[in-house]
């Protein structure tokens, strides 16, 4: 056992302290505090500390509500604050653009709070495991495939945690391996989704049914056949159970069909500040084009549409596009075009264009993308990442062409450490 004093946090939201030169990772810590730790793992250039006891507790500790804090790997900084966990997030941002991308000086901006640090989520993904017709459901214990049985997750939407609760009463069939819930908060719609291995389609069909007579909210269920173990939740093919086999959602007054496969931002009321963000930054003049690459289900390419002259979305993930396209109908939009292509290639045979969206994924754009960018030259350049490191790296790349801006982090992930950033370029 030793005494340490926690500097900061990582990005998994564990305590960082230094021991004897060695850097230890301490979960349930805060920075400030003096805490007595035992180490329990040592490795080259890191250690593992497990928390024993709260010595000097920091101002900004936090009772977290939820029972199984620090057990279940949702959620990672729900004992900090909201205001410092703001703070956290800023500062994250700030370390990856200084020690990635070279900006020692650079302002961030304060990161622009959640609407409601809880109940927030429109979706959630809950395994389940079977023994004999008695069932586990609930969400991952932190760094295992073990499932720690809940009764409520507390970041999670009130009509998609009505849902939950009947599913984990009354859900008796053995094929299915998890249970998806989306739910449109604007439009009070949800869908449920049922990752099986396809044994018994006609028996969920009559649980699917009985939760559409009990829930007026619930649009449709879906039972998507998914046999092969893995990470990876849903398989390519989706089976209608009853009513519609997606929903609406409403952000900045467009209507937004989410089908079950498809990316849409996992916070409805904060994905409009997001995206007013960004937009506001694209400073967009009417006799402009806009490429939208990453464009997913044409959320801020429709949003774009309204200011530009055109807008061209690009999005490698077909049934996307598809949604896209259909999105652009129901909102009569028809400035905006839509391809399926990965960007990287696709790039190389667009008109030209005076602004650039990108929201590529956690790894970030590949670096072809971003010489292609500095030849095409646009004169202003949104980047919207879910990662400060990537972006950070990313920015890099950019900087012999563009100057960097504004950076706005955005917090889409309360209780968590994620953090969504805007960052603003213009061509020098």
């Amino acid at each position: 056992m030793t005494t340490v004093g926690i500097d900061n946090l990582n990005s998994s939201g564990e305590g960082l302290c230094s021991l004897n030169g060695l850097k230890v990772f301490v979960g349930g810590a805060l920075p400030g505090e003096e805490v007595r730790i035992e180490v329990t793992t040592r490795k080259k250039t890191y250690a593992k500390g497990k928390l024993l006891e709260v010595l000097s507790p920091s101002k900004d500790r936090n009772d977290p509500i939820c029972p199984v804090f620090g057990e279940c790997g949702g959620c990672q900084i729900m004992h900090l604050k909201y205001q410092a966990q703001l703070e956290q997030k800023r500062e994250r941002v700030s370390q990856a653009l200084s020690r990635i991308g070279g900006w020692k000086d650079h302002s961030v901006l304060p990161c622009l709070p959640s609407p409601d640090p809880l109940s927030y989520r429109n979706k959630i993904q809950l395994p389940v495991v079977w023994n004999q017709r008695n069932k586990r459901i609930g969400l991952y214990r932190k760094r295992s495939h073990e499932i720690i049985p809940i009764e409520k997750c507390y970041i999670h939407c009130p009509q998609g945690e009505a849902l939950f609760s009947s599913i984990r009463e009354e859900l008796s069939s053995p094929s299915v391996r998890y249970v998806l819930i989306r739910s449109g908060i604007f439009r009070n719609e949800s869908l449920v989704i049922f990752v099986t291995d396809g044994s018994e389609s006609s028996q969920l069909k009559l649980f699917a049914q009985k939760l559409m007579d009990s829930f007026s909210f619930l649009v449709g269920a879906v039972e998507n056949i998914h046999k092969r173990p893995g990470n990876v939740i849903l398989g390519p093919k989706n089976s209608l159970l009853a009513g519609r086999s997606y929903l609406f959602e409403k952000l900045l007054g467009k209507t937004f069909k989410v089908s079950p496969n498809a990316f849409f931002q996992v916070n409805s009321a904060q994905a409009e500040v997001l995206y007013a963000k960004a937009l506001e930054l694209a400073q967009i003049e009417k006799n402009e084009t806009l490429l939208d690459a990453y464009c997913g289900v044409g959320t801020l390419s429709i949003l774009a549409a309204e200011k530009a002259k055109k807008v061209i979305g690009v999005e490698s993930v077909a049934p996307a596009i598809l949604d896209a396209r259909e999105n652009a109908s129901i909102n009569k939009t028809q400035n905006v075009e839509f391809f399926c292509s990965e960007i990287e290639k696709k790039i190389r045979h667009l008109p030209d264009f005076e602004i650039v969206l990108l929201n590529p994924p956690r790894k970030g754009c590949d670096p072809s993308l971003l010489e292609s960018l500095k030849a095409k030259q646009p004169r202003k350049i949104i980047y919207i990442s879910c990662d400060p490191a990537t972006l950070a790296r990313d920015l890099r790349i950019l900087s012999s062409h563009y100057t960097l801006k504004t950076v706005q982090p955005v917090d889409m992930f309360p209780q968590t450490m994620h953090v969504e950033t805007i960052a603003q370029l213009s061509l020098r």
